[in-house]
C-alpha cells in the first residue's frame, strides 16, 4: 500500500513539474514576442518618420524651385517691359553710364519746376520748398552704411536730389537743386558735439576731387553759413523722421560755436564714401538705434517712384549711372528763366550778428584748406560735356592746303612737253599775246624737260617753201599730240588747254619770218 501511494506521488510530482515547465516556457516565448513586437513597432515608427522627413523636404524642395520659378518669371517680365537701353560712351573705366540727364528732367518734373539760370544752368525746385520753413535732408533719416551715412528720404524725389547734384538757396526764389552725375550717400557737410549733431548741404561749387576729397574745411573753403546747418540732439539722431527733431535754425549760431566739423568725404575704388560723426560712437548716445546694413545699388529705374528698400541686412538704392556727354538734354517744361541770381549762403538771417561772425572765425581756424584744393567754380553740364569730349584723342584730318598744293607729276609733265622751243633768232619777232602765253608757262616745267633739237637756219633766199622751211626750224615735242585721258584732274586739263593754245600761237609766229623772207 505504502508502494502504491509513494508511486502516485512520484508521478503527482512529475505531472506537476512538467505543467511548471509548460507554464515557463509559455511565458518566455511569451516575452519573446512582446520583445520582437516591441523592436518592429519601434522600427515601422522610424520609419514612418523617415517617411515624413523625406516628404517634407521634398515639400520644401518643391517650395522652393516653385519660387526660384517664380522669381524668374517676374525678373524676365521686367526686363521685358523696361525700354530698349542704348549704351552710351563710358565715362570711366570701370562703368558704362545707363542714364543721362533727361532720367532728372523727366522723372522730377511731376514734384516741382525747372528753372534757367545764368549761373548754375537747369535747376529744380520741388513744390515744398515755397514754404519758408522746407529745407533739405529734413524729411527723412540716415542709416550707416559699409560706404558711410546714406540718407533715406521720404520724399519721392530724394533718389535723385540727395546722392546726385547740390543744393543751393537763391534769393526770392528758395532751395533749388543743382543736377550732377556722380553718385553720393550724400552730399553734405557734418558737425558734432557732444550734445549736437548736424548736417548741411554742400553748395553747386563743392566740386568732387578723388584725390582730395572734401574733409573738414569745407565749411570755410565753401563758405557754408550757419543757417543752412540741421541740428538735432545726438538722442534724437536715430529717429525714424528727422523733420521733427530738428532744431530750429534760430539757434543754429550758438551750435555752431559748440561744435566741430566732421566732414569726411573720399572716393575708395569706384565708391564715394561719407565718413563723419563716429558711428561707434553716436549709437551708444541715441535713443533708438540706428541700423548698419551693406548699400547695393540698383542701376536701372523703373518708372514711377523709385525708393530705397531695406532687404535683410542690405538697403538697395535706386542709382542709375549718369552719363556726362548727354547733359546736353533740357527740360520739357521750364518755369521761368532767372537772370540776376543772388545766391543766399546762410549768413544773413543768423540774429546777433557778433556771434555770426565769431563763427567764420572758428570755421576758418578749424582746418587749413589743402594747397592743391579743388576748383571752387561751379561747371555747368555742357561744358562738362565739352571738357569730357575734348579730352578724347583727336583724329588726324588732312589739311586742304596740303592737298591742294600737291601737283602730279604727270601735269608736270605733260605741260613740259606741251610747249614747243623756237629757235633763238634776231629776226624772230614775238607778239604780246605769245609772250604773255610763254610766261604763263610755269618755270621749273621748263627747266625739267629736255629741249628738242635746234636745226639749223635756212637762207632767206632760199627755194624751199614756206611749209618746207617751217617743218625744218622748228620740232615741237612729240608729246605734244598727246591727248589727256578721263584720270587727269580738272588742273592737269586747264594746262593742256593752255599748252594748246600756245602751241597755235607758235606756229603763227614761227610762220611768220618765213612768209616775210618769201616775200622778199
Amino acid at each position: 500500500m505504502k508502494k502504491i501511494f509513494a508511486l502516485l506521488l512520484v508521478i503527482a510530482l512529475s505531472i506537476f513539474s512538467s505543467c511548471q515547465k509548460q507554464q515557463t516556457d509559455a511565458e518566455r516565448r511569451a516575452e519573446i514576442d512582446r520583445q520582437v513586437q516591441q523592436r518592429l513597432d519601434a522600427e515601422h515608427q522610424a520609419q514612418e518618420k523617415e517617411k515624413l522627413a523625406q516628404r517634407e523636404d521634398d515639400l520644401n524642395a518643391r517650395e522652393k524651385a516653385f519660387a526660384e520659378k517664380q522669381n524668374t518669371v517676374a525678373k524676365s517680365s521686367e526686363r521685358e517691359s523696361r525700354p530698349p537701353r542704348t549704351e552710351r560712351p563710358t565715362r570711366t573705366e570701370e562703368q558704362q553710364p545707363t542714364a543721362s540727364y533727361d532720367t532728372f528732367y523727366t522723372q522730377l518734373d511731376r514734384y516741382g519746376d525747372w528753372r534757367e539760370t545764368s549761373d548754375y544752368g537747369y535747376v529744380w525746385q520741388p513744390r515744398q520748398a515755397q514754404s519758408r520753413t522746407w529745407r533739405p535732408y529734413t524729411d527723412g533719416h540716415w542709416v550707416y552704411t559699409d560706404v558711410g551715412w546714406a540718407w533715406v528720404s521720404e520724399e519721392p524725389f530724394g533718389w535723385a536730389t540727395y546722392h546726385y547734384g547740390r543744393w543751393t538757396r537763391l534769393r526770392n526764389i528758395g532751395w533749388v537743386w543743382v543736377p550732377g552725375d556722380e553718385w553720393a550717400p550724400a552730399w553734405v557737410s557734418w558737425r558734432k558735439s557732444n550734445d549736437y549733431v548736424g548736417w548741411a548741404p554742400l553748395p553747386p561749387e563743392a566740386r568732387f576731387d578723388r584725390g582730395t576729397g572734401i574733409h573738414n574745411w569745407s565749411d570755410s573753403y565753401y563758405d557754408v553759413g550757419p543757417d543752412q546747418y540741421c541740428f538735432v540732439e545726438t538722442k534724437q539722431f536715430g529717429a525714424p523722421r528727422l523733420e521733427s527733431a530738428v532744431v530750429p535754425s534760430e539757434r543754429n549760431v550758438t551750435i555752431v560755436n559748440q561744435t566741430t566739423n566732421v566732414t569726411n568725404i573720399t572716393y575708395n575704388n569706384t565708391t564715394i564714401v561719407n565718413q563723419g560723426p563716429s558711428y561707434d560712437e553716436i549709437r551708444t548716445q541715441t535713443q533708438q538705434p540706428i541700423e548698419r546694413l551693406r548699400l547695393e545699388r540698383e542701376v536701372n529705374i523703373n518708372a514711377g517712384e523709385p525708393r530705397p528698400v531695406v532687404r535683410g541686412q542690405a538697403i538697395v538704392v535706386p542709382a542709375p549711372l549718369i552719363g556726362r556727354s548727354q547733359a546736353v538734354e533740357r527740360p520739357r517744361r521750364i518755369k521761368e528763366t532767372v537772370s540776376n541770381v543772388v545766391v543766399d549762403r546762410g549768413w544773413e538771417n543768423t540774429g546777433d550778428r557778433q556771434a555770426t561772425e565769431k563763427v567764420r572765425v572758428k570755421m576758418k581756424a578749424e582746418a587749413t584748406p589743402p594747397s592743391n584744393g579743388p576748383p571752387k567754380t561751379f561747371v555747368k553740364p555742357t561744358e562738362a560735356a565739352a571738357e569730357t569730349s575734348t579730352s578724347s584723342p583727336a583724329t588726324a584730318v588732312p589739311s586742304a592746303s596740303a592737298t591742294s598744293t600737291s601737283t602730279p607729276a604727270s601735269s608736270a609733265t605733260i605741260a613740259a612737253t606741251a610747249t614747243p622751243v623756237r629757235r633763238a633768232t634776231p629776226e624772230t619777232t614775238a607778239t604780246p599775246s605769245a609772250t604773255a602765253r610763254a610766261t604763263a608757262t610755269p618755270v621749273e616745267t621748263a627747266t625739267t624737260t629736255p629741249r628738242p633739237t635746234l636745226m639749223p637756219r635756212p637762207n632767206a633766199r632760199s627755194t624751199s617753201s614756206p611749209s618746207a622751211s617751217h617743218s625744218a626750224t622748228a620740232s615741237p615735242a612729240p608729246s605734244v599730240a598727246a591727248s589727256p585721258t578721263s584720270a587727269q584732274s580738272p588742273a592737269d586739263k586747264n594746262l593742256w588747254v593752255v599748252a594748246s593754245l600756245f602751241v597755235r600761237n607758235a606756229k603763227t609766229i614761227l610762220h611768220a619770218p618765213c612768209n616775210a623772207a618769201a616775200a622778199s
